[in-house]
C-alpha cells in the first residue's frame, strides 16, 4: 500500500516528528510511504530516514504567489493519483492541498489533526478566512485521525456537530530506536530537581513556574527549576524572577535538540501549558519514570487514566502544583514504577499495530 502525507517542512516540531516516526514505522512494515513538502525543503531529520520517500514540491509553486498554484495543484495531484491513502499530516496548507489534490480521484483521504481546535482558536483567534477555510474542509473529510480523545471532542465543538463514527484516536509514542538513559537518583538533601521543557511562552502559562517554586518555598520545600527551551517570554521570566527573589532557584539551558539527559536527572517533569494534544515529552518522561506534575491541559490528563489525580491538578495554580509536587514525593517509588508500566500502553510497536490496522481495513476488504 502506498501512502503519502503532505507537510509543509521537515522541521524539528511534533508534526514533523511524528510523520517521520509513523512513516519509517510504517515502511519498515512493506508500506510505500512518501512524506510531500509543500512549503519549503528544509529537512532537519535525514539521519531518522532511512525508507521514506521525501518529495519536494516547494520549488514548483509558493503559497504566497497565486500564479504559481495550478503548477502546485497538478504536482500534488500526480503524488495523489501514484497514492491509495493521502493524509493531511496537519492544518492550513497541508491540509487545504490534500483537499484539493484528491478531489474527485476516488482515495481514501485523511486528516491528522494534532491539537485541541477549540481551544487552539480562543488563544491564538485563528485568521477568521482560515478558520472558515479548515472548517469547510474537515467538515467534508469523513476520516480525521487525533492524537487524544480531547482533541477529537475539541473538534467536533469546534465544528458545531457531532463526532463522527470514522474519527478515529492514535495517541503519539516515543521512538524506539532513542536510547532512554537510566534517571539520576536525587541525593538528599539536595533540592527537588524540577525540570520545564518546551517554549518559554504565554500558552505555557510560565508565571506558574514561578509560583510554583514560590509556594514550594513556603512550604519549606527545596527546589530547583532547569527550563529547556527559548521563546519571546524570556527577558520576561527573568525579569520576575529577579524581582520575586528566585533566579537562584531558576536555570535556562535554551533550546536543546535532545531532552533525555535533562529527563533522567530531574524528579518531577511540570507541565503547565494552557492546551495541549499528546505531548511528546510526557510520553518521553514515562519509560523512565520521571513524575509529572501539569495542568489539567486537554489530552494530558488521558495518559493516566484512573490516577490522573495524582499527575494533574483541576485548577491552574502555583499552590496546587506545589501540593501535587509534595504529595507525589510520600510514595515517589511506586508512582515512578507505575509511569514505566504504564508508558507500554504507548510504545511504538503498540501504536504502529493500531495504524496499520487502521489503514489496511479498506484495503483488504
Amino acid at each position: 500500500m502506498k501512502i503519502a502525507i503532505f507537510l509543509r517542512d521537515l522541521g524539528l516540531g511534533g508534526v514533523e516528528r511524528c510523520a517521520v516516526l509513523v512513516g519509517e514505522a510504517l515502511a519498515a512494515r512493506g508500506f510505500a510511504v512518501t512524506l510531500v513538502l509543500l512549503g519549503g525543503n528544509r529537512n532537519l531529520w535525514t539521519s531518522r530516514i532511512s525508507q521514506v520517500q521525501v518529495v519536494d514540491l516547494s520549488s514548483v509553486w509558493q503559497p504566497l504567489k497565486p500564479w504559481t498554484w495550478l503548477a502546485g495543484w497538478r504536482a500534488a495531484r500526480r503524488v495523489a493519483r501514484e497514492h491509495d491513502v493521502v493524509i493531511a499530516g496537519t492544518f492550513l496548507l497541508p491540509l487545504y492541498m490534500t483537499y484539493a489534490a484528491t478531489l474527485g480521484l476516488n482515495k481514501r483521504v485523511m486528516a491528522w489533526v494534532h491539537g485541541p481546535f477549540f481551544e487552539l482558536d480562543q488563544f491564538a483567534k485563528m485568521n477568521p478566512v482560515h478558520r472558515t477555510a479548515c472548517q469547510f474542509v474537515y467538515r467534508r473529510l469523513d476520516e480525521l485521525v487525533f492524537v487524544s480523545n480531547h482533541a477529537k471532542d475539541s473538534m467536533a465543538r469546534w465544528l458545531g456537530c457531532a463526532a463522527k463514527t470514522t474519527w478515529q484516536v492514535l495517541p503519539n509514542f516515543v521512538d524506539a530506536a532513542q536510547a532512554l538513559p537510566s534517571a539520576v537518583p536525587r541525593v538528599d538533601p539536595a533540592p527537588l530537581r524540577l525540570v520545564f521543557i518546551g517554549r518559554i511562552a504565554t500558552e505555557k502559562q510560565p508565571h506558574l513556574w514561578l509560583d510554583t517554586l514560590a509556594a514550594l518555598n513556603a512550604k519549606n520545600v527545596a527546589a530547583h527549576l532547569t527550563v529547556v527551551g527559548d521563546g519571546p517570554l524570556e527577558t520576561w521570566l527573568l525579569a520576575v524572577a529577579a524581582e520575586r527573589r528566585l533566579s537562584g532557584q531558576i536555570t535556562l539551558v535554551g533550546r536543546q535538540e535532545h531532552v533525555s539527559d535533562y529527563l533522567a536527572n530531574a524528579d518531577v517533569l511540570l507541565l503547565t501549558s494552557g492546551f495541549e494534544g499528546c505531548p511528546l515529552v510526557v510520553l518521553e518522561s514515562m519509560p523512565m519514570g520521571v513524575l509529572l506534575a501539569s495542568t489539567n491541559a486537554g489530552g494530558v490528563y488521558e495518559l493516566f487514566a484512573e490516577r490522573r489525580d495524582e499527575f494533574v491538578v483541576g485548577q491552574a495554580s502555583g499552590a496546587a502544583l506545589a501540593d501535587l509536587i509534595i504529595a507525589q514525593q510520600t510514595h515517589a517509588a511506586e508512582l515512578s514504577e507505575w509511569l514505566k508500566q504504564r508508558a507500554k500502553c504507548y510504545a511504538q510497536e503498540v501504536l504502529i499495530d493500531r495504524w496499520q490496522a487502521l489503514l489496511s481495513e479498506h484495503h483488504d476488504a
